[in-house]
């Protein structure tokens, strides 16, 4: 009699405990190139972006999320496993992502963990030991590309990349509204990464309007770099040159860019409204990203590369609908591309690995700051092919940039708190040693504890081989283009 009576309790509170949240989806869409302010949600006043300015009113904006490495292969092997590239150490001139570091990427623990994974787009990494170093045979559904891929892959006619990327997310979705199991798909887009192609339905968007710049921009060879730019750094002087050198080339270019943003922005506008009418949406957590930032002209720069803000700031929305209360709220907090893995895996329940280095974003998802956040982050340009490689530690209010192969070192400081865009470098003012000099010794402590050896310096940072075909292409067709 008991017995009967424990069982009958047992049952009786299975039916009254509360059922188990079910576990949510993950969208996770990526740029190629697309600063901060490309979009208007974070303060173009020019761009139209409805979709995703609309994502970010009903989601969280982090308006201090940088990039750790500004280059693709480096910045997208960090998203993949929370760690910074001096640590994983991909790019495009050491090595594939190593297998061991792969296995711990978001997307192999999540498929582990009961997730279907899918991919579409630019995968942007190599992985060792996977055929053409796609890694395809780990997503339930993989449509990505080795490479920069084109724009137009079916024909020159049309149907543009964008575009069919977003038919590609849209026939996933399709796919996943069939079952109960949660999803996680990843919607890497080339764009605005040049070359500078949009889709036709945007060609005359923007044809009179004058681009933002929120930077007065001498057209002019600018003199206030480290002298270290004036033989090394080739490619973004030529790049500058070409694009950056008179108003006209400028304007048309950044059009041309504007343009490319507008197709990703139809894309993922067509992709949230797929999710609505899938009824999907209200269990599905967006994230909107860039793997790196650009120079319109800034610094006499263009690309990117460099540790400047418009070269490693890039826009960071997070949509949780279960969250509403969060809807158009902000956080400043230092955060990185590092912290991307380890929050998609806490969204879903699972634990990171050990060896990453990110964090969960979740505490500042909630509206919380936890006191132990990070004060500082450690940024990176360690590609060397004529680039001069460079360290920087970011503050909230101050910046110190080594580049540290010069001899004697060449040096960059800014008070970011009196000067955002980086105009006037004190790092020669008698009256900031003080401050460079602590910013130095965190920049070295903070080399030490990321890469894991004794001087900060893992030895692979030095035995790249540079394409040299590459430097001399590049050289010849700046001093064509300079030529009086």
């Amino acid at each position: 009699m008991k017995t009967w009576f424990c069982l009958l309790l047992l049952a009786g509170w299975h039916m009254t405990a509360p059922a188990r949240e079910p576990r949510p989806n993950l969208l996770f869409l990526l740029t190629d190139d697309l600063r901060a302010d490309d979009l208007g949600c974070f303060g173009n006043t020019v761009i139209q972006t409805p979709h995703l300015d609309s994502l970010a009113e009903r989601g969280v904006r982090f308006t201090r999320f940088f990039v750790t490495s500004s280059i693709c292969m480096a910045s997208r092997a960090s998203y993949f496993t929370g760690r910074i590239e001096r640590s994983h150490g991909s790019n495009f001139y050491h090595r594939h992502l190593a297998a061991k570091d792969w296995s711990r990427s978001y997307p192999v623990m999540l498929k582990q963990a009961g997730y279907r994974t899918g991919f579409i787009g630019k995968f942007g990494v190599i992985v060792e030991g996977r055929q053409d170093g796609l890694a395809a045979e780990d997503f339930d559904s993989f449509d990505g590309f080795r490479g920069q891929g084109d724009y137009f892959p079916q024909d020159k006619e049309g149907p543009h990349l964008d575009h069919l990327m977003g038919e590609q997310a849209l026939r996933f979705l399709r796919g996943a509204a069939k079952d109960a199991q949660p999803f996680c798909l990843s919607v890497s887009f080339k764009a605005p990464h040049d070359p500078l192609t949009p889709d036709p339905a945007f060609a005359e968007l923007y044809e009179n309007e004058r681009p933002y710049l929120p930077t007065p921009l001498p057209f002019r060879e600018i003199a206030g770099l480290p002298s270290v730019f004036g033989e090394s750094a080739w490619y973004a002087r030529l790049s500058w040159q070409k694009h950056c050198s008179t108003e006209a080339r400028l304007h048309e270019f950044i059009r041309q860019r504007y343009r490319l943003i507008a197709g990703v922005d139809a894309a993922a506008g067509r992709i949230l409204a797929e999710l609505k009418q899938l009824g999907l949406a209200d269990n599905t957590v967006v994230l909107f990203s860039s793997d790196n930032g650009y120079y319109y002209g800034e610094h006499g720069l263009n690309t990117k590369f460099y540790l400047h803000e418009e070269s490693i700031r890039v826009p960071l929305i997070v949509m949780d609908p279960r969250q509403p209360q969060r809807a158009g709220t902000t956080v400043d907090a230092l955060t990185t591309n590092g912290d991307i893995a380890p929050t998609l895996l806490a969204l879903a329940g699972v634990p990171a690995a050990e060896i990453m280095q990110g964090r969960s974003l979740l505490p500042l998802l909630r509206g919380e700051r936890p006191a132990s956040w990070r004060e500082a982050v450690l940024c990176e340009n360690l590609a060397k092919e004529r680039r001069p490689m460079c360290d920087a530690i970011r503050t909230r209010d101050w910046k110190y940039i080594a580049y540290f192969e010069t001899e004697p070192l060449q040096e960059e400081l800014y008070h970011l708190a009196d000067d955002p865009r980086e105009q006037r470098n004190l790092a020669d003012d008698p009256a900031h040693q003080a401050t460079k000099q602590k910013l130095a010794a965190q920049l070295q402590a903070m080399r030490v504890e990321q890469s894991g050896v004794q001087d900060g310096f893992p030895a692979w940072i030095q035995s790249q081989k540079e394409n040299t075909a590459n430097w001399q292409s590049y050289r010849d067709a700046y001093q064509r283009l300079t030529r009086p």
